[in-house]
């Protein structure tokens, strides 16, 4: 059996490593995405604060998104024992999944692109791995929390029901669904519905600046 610590420890192993990316990728770039369009100067600070919140929300359900793909491997690896081979392949699945989930979200974006080529749509690496995570991890909770059915053991079948004998408390796997249903709630806050509060535009919505060389 998984001893208590072990699920909480990698928990908050991956949403530190995370957030650590998210702060080194957009400390990289010289300029926020806000820079490119065409906002006011209290606009465009209300944006890099609500930016932030959002980066930070996709930082986090990548994480809980990385630990949910992985755990069923912690789990195996404490019945079965630890090797190489089976840590490699754990760090395979993992990045698989949340390389489907970003892949899914820049697919939708590139979509909403070609149907409403005005708007603004972000395809910066956070926002997309970010928003992958997000709607899968919302589909996962929306599935995991239905009323009339057997929770990790029908979502996972035979390796569900593996996990909660392994896991002895489950609440971890819940605690993580609910992070990347709270993140989802935080990054559509913090992208439309302040904005909106605060009598500003979301960027998806706001006009972007034509580049010097553009033509009118």
């Amino acid at each position: 059996m998984v001893p208590g610590y072990v699920p909480f420890t990698i928990l908050l192993g991956l949403e530190a490593a995370a957030v650590l990316v998210s702060v080194l990728v957009f400390a990289r770039r010289r300029r926020d995405a806000s820079d490119a369009l065409l906002l006011c100067s209290r606009c465009a600070c209300l944006h890099k604060r609500t930016e932030a919140l959002g980066r930070a929300a996709d930082a986090i359900a990548v994480g809980a998104l990385a630990f949910l793909g992985a755990l069923p491997f912690v789990a195996a690896g404490y019945e079965s024992g630890f090797t190489f081979p089976r840590a490699v392949l754990a760090a395979s699945a993992v990045a698989a999944v949340v390389a489907v989930a970003a892949e899914a979200d820049f697919l939708a974006r590139a979509a909403a692109a070609r149907l409403w080529p005005r708007l603004t749509w972000s395809a910066e690496p956070m926002r997309v791995f970010g928003g992958g995570a997000r709607w899968l991890g919302v589909l996962f909770a929306l599935y995991l929390f239905k009323p009339r059915t057997a929770g990790m053991a029908a979502l996972f079948g035979g390796v569900g029901r593996r996990l909660v004998l392994d896991l002895g408390a489950p609440w971890i796997v819940y605690a993580a669904a609910a992070i990347l249903v709270i993140a989802a709630i935080v990054a559509l806050l913090a992208r439309w519905l302040i904005p909106f509060v605060f009598l500003s535009l979301p960027t998806t919505l706001a006009v972007r600046l034509e580049s010097p060389g553009s033509s009118a």
